[in-house]
């Protein structure tokens, strides 16, 4: 929030400082409009300025910066504290224009001497004001609005900052350079800017578009630079209030602008050329926007120190600069060099633009009517409210058009956006034709819409199946995304449109699009509709294919896994029988032998019990492997526990099952199948700890109902953990893998969940069973 209020306290006063200045600049351009002058200019020193027009009378007697001004009508030029040399030249001009003199006498100091020169009073033409005048108002305007985008983009980056510097004081610097020579109400401010300029444009070449290394490891010479800039400018300001000449202190201020300038294009031309991929490419826009029409202002600056006119140079300069601040507001955004990392509003940006044109529609209007001899106040007032209005009418006139002769356009956006949604939520290939039929007919008005879809099989395959609507071949070089309007189809007239839809070279379908109601023309948007909602039929159709394409192998795979399982089953069953036969054979030995009264050995009564065990075990194994009906009924987790206890008394040994479950508590379920279920996972828990490990059993209310933890300190789950309840899986060297699997298939049958986890060094199968099959005390159970 504070760094938000900052932006907009910045922003607030950085706009105040605009329109103060601004103001006051372009009010005095204003009153210099066609006003009596004497041909030239002169600065706050008495000095003949290079700002002008080679046909003024100034000029064409000789006169050439740095000549001074010495005597006009009699008086004599001279600086106090706080009062310009140029103030009784400006009071004597004013007075002989009041009083209706043509002239004015003036002296000058010149290279040769003094000379005494007449000059005739004229009145400030048009074009000279727009040049020096209202075009300096309209381009420090266009600094202005740059810097103010920087400082919203990006009001912390320190690019966006040095951008904002070096476009205000470059705005400062041409709101007051007019007045600086004729009214002279912004000459501290002119001080400033003129020794500003340079530095900031020192800074910004060195940040643009990021810092060099020598800015990146020693921030501090920017502030050097800068500071150093200050004290040129509070330099200025002290010989004005002393009274003092400037003219030395404004010709460093002049040689630090014309290097600033020239280092600024050069060090864009050395980065560009240094650069290479993305970076060279950023750079190649910034150095067309920015770096020529700096090395024209330095050029027009190393003339006037020379003592000749900048006029040549202005027609190129002023064009220039005005693309300058807009040119580079583009390359910034488009690079996003300020890292703001917006969004750009195309509404905005319109605003933006239209606000331009009315802008210049007024000045081209009102330099036209100065041209022709009308008043500019006048001009002004009849271009402003027409261009504003002209403007409205072609955006109305515009949106009026596109609703009434190109719907297309105006529809393109929620016809795109509509059947979007509407494909998105559809995989079969018919869905997507209806879509695209009740899309088209919603905003075309024709006589009638129609989607053919072309089955894949007969695409794919050779025939005319696959050939195109009249007999064309689908292109194979034609890419996904590109269509082929068709208006030759054989049962299409001229007045009717035919779009092949195709997808990697594969013809899906073809929109047909009958006559507009009324014979109206299609249009180019038409088209281009056409092919977008082409491009999306073609899209949504290869979906849904690979969606089929997709169902089917899954299908196919279903149908291999029951294949699979099938082939298991017989697998298990032959080894079962092989494993049967040789028990068999042996005890069919045995009793040929107890036919004819011969006795056994200890020996083999002792392989007999260990057969009869084996088949025991396999045949228990198998016949819990199969379903059977659920006999719920109230059992005691207590006894529950005791019971799987007792039948794994032999596997325990001296060890004890630790259980913590309450005396009160019953749970709901099939006894022998409960009991099953814990019998399984104690006994893996007896295996998995070990003859030194600690096995349990673990009862817990939760607010569903409650869970039943079997734990043991073994060492953990090995293998795949996601196959754990699969049939026939196991990691022991002598397992059957039917165990954890049908512990897992009694769990499901009475509606719990079972899951695996590792806590705090045990590991632990938690039963998650539901309040409806758990009762704590007496009542509840009779109830």
């Amino acid at each position: 929030m504070p760094a938000i209020e900052n932006r907009r306290w910045l922003l607030a006063v950085v706009v105040l400082a605009a329109l103060v200045l601004g103001g006051s600049g372009i009010r005095s351009a204003l009153s210099w409009y066609e006003r009596p002058f004497p041909g030239v200019l002169i600065d706050p020193d008495g000095v003949v300025s290079s700002v002008g027009l080679p046909s003024w009378e100034g000029f064409q007697k000789g006169l050439r910066y740095p000549d001074r001004v010495v005597e006009v009508n009699g008086w004599r030029l001279e600086s106090t504290a706080g009062r310009y040399r140029a103030s009784a030249w400006d009071a004597a001009v004013e007075r002989a224009a009041r009083e209706g003199q043509r002239s004015v006498r003036a002296r000058v100091e010149t290279a040769e001497g003094l000379r005494d020169v007449e000059l005739s009073l004229v009145p400030f033409d048009a074009l000279a004001w727009w040049f020096y005048a209202g075009g300096l108002m309209v381009v420090a305007s266009l600094y202005v609005g740059a810097a103010l985008i920087a400082l919203s983009a990006s009001p912390r980056g320190k690019l966006a900052r040095a951008f904002a510097s070096a476009a205000l004081f470059a705005a400062l610097f041409q709101f007051a350079l007019f007045d600086y020579h004729s009214s002279r109400h912004l000459v501290p401010f002119f001080h400033v800017a003129y020794a500003l300029v340079p530095m900031s444009f020192f800074t910004l070449a060195l940040r643009l578009p990021d810092d060099v290394p020598l800015i990146a490891r020693y921030p501090v010479f920017a502030r050097i630079a800068h500071g150093f800039g200050g004290l040129l400018a509070a330099a200025l300001l002290a010989s004005h209030a002393m009274g003092w000449t400037t003219v030395a202190l404004r010709s460093v201020c002049a040689i630090l602008v014309v290097a600033s300038f020239f280092f600024f294009a050069t060090t864009l031309i050395l980065r560009f050329a240094a650069a290479e991929g993305d970076r060279r490419r950023t750079l190649r826009a910034l150095l067309l926007a920015m770096a020529p029409p700096h090395v024209v202002i330095a050029l027009g600056f190393m003339l006037a120190m020379l003592g000749a006119s900048a006029s040549t140079l202005a027609w190129f300069a002023i064009p220039a600069l005005a693309l300058t601040p807009v040119s580079s507001v583009v390359a910034f955004i488009r690079y996003d060099l300020w890292g703001s990392r917006a969004l750009l509003s195309r509404p905005l940006t319109r605003v933006i633009i239209a606000g331009m044109m009315v802008a210049l529609t007024v000045i081209l209007c009102s330099a036209c009517a100065g041209y022709a001899g009308l008043p500019l106040l006048g001009a002004i007032k009849v271009a402003a409210p027409a261009a504003i209005v002209s403007a409205a009418l072609v955006v109305f006139a515009l949106g009026a058009g596109d609703r009434k002769l190109f719907p297309a356009r105006a529809e393109y956006k929620p016809t795109v956006e509509q059947l979007s949604e509407e494909l998105t939520l559809v995989a079969d290939p018919d869905e997507v034709a209806f879509a695209v039929e009740r899309t088209v007919a919603r905003w075309l008005s024709c006589e009638r819409v129609t989607f053919r879809r072309i089955a894949v099989d007969a695409v794919d395959g050779a025939g005319p199946a696959g050939a195109a609507p009249g007999g064309q071949e689908p292109r194979a070089d034609e890419s996904s995304g590109e269509r082929l309007i068709d208006v030759d189809h054989p049962e299409a007239s001229a007045s009717e449109l035919s779009l092949t839809v195709m997808f990697r070279g594969r013809l899906l379908g073809v929109l047909e699009v009958g006559k507009k109601r009324g014979g109206a023309l299609f249009t180019s948007e038409d088209l281009d509709l056409l092919r977008t909602i082409g491009n999306q039929a073609a899209l949504a159709l290869a979906h849904a294919h690979s969606y089929a394409e997709l169902e089917r192998r899954r299908r196919e795979q279903a149908a291999a896994w029951r294949d699979e399982r099938a082939a298991l089953i017989e697998t298990l069953a032959a080894e079962i029988t092989h494993e049967v036969r040789y028990p068999i054979n042996f005890f069919r030995s045995v009793f040929k032998r107890g036919s004819k009264n011969q006795s056994l050995d200890a020996e083999e009564v002792d392989i007999g019990c260990e057969e009869v065990e084996r088949l025991e075990r396999l045949v228990m194994g198998l016949r819990r492997v199969t379903h059977r009906k659920l006999e719920r009924r109230r059992l005691a987790v207590e006894e529950l526990v005791s019971r799987a206890e007792m039948l794994l008394r032999d596997q325990l040994g001296k060890r004890r099952i630790e259980a913590r479950v309450s005396a009160g508590t019953k749970l709901r379920c099939d006894p022998d199948q409960a009991t099953q279920v814990l019998v399984n996972l104690l006994s893996n828990g007896i295996d998995a700890a070990g003859d030194k490990g600690t096995i349990g059993v673990t009862w817990a209310t939760t607010e569903n109902g409650a869970e039943l933890v079997v734990w043991d300190t073994g060492p953990g789950i090995s293998g795949d953990a996601s196959r754990l309840f699969a049939p026939w899986y196991t990691t022991k060297p002598r397992g059957t893998g039917l165990g954890l699997a049908i512990t897992h298939r009694i769990v499901r049958a009475h509606g719990w969940l079972i899951e695996p986890e590792r806590r705090d060094g045990t590991t632990r199968f938690v039963i998650s069973i539901p309040a409806a099959d758990v009762s704590i005390t007496a009542e509840e159970e009779v109830a």
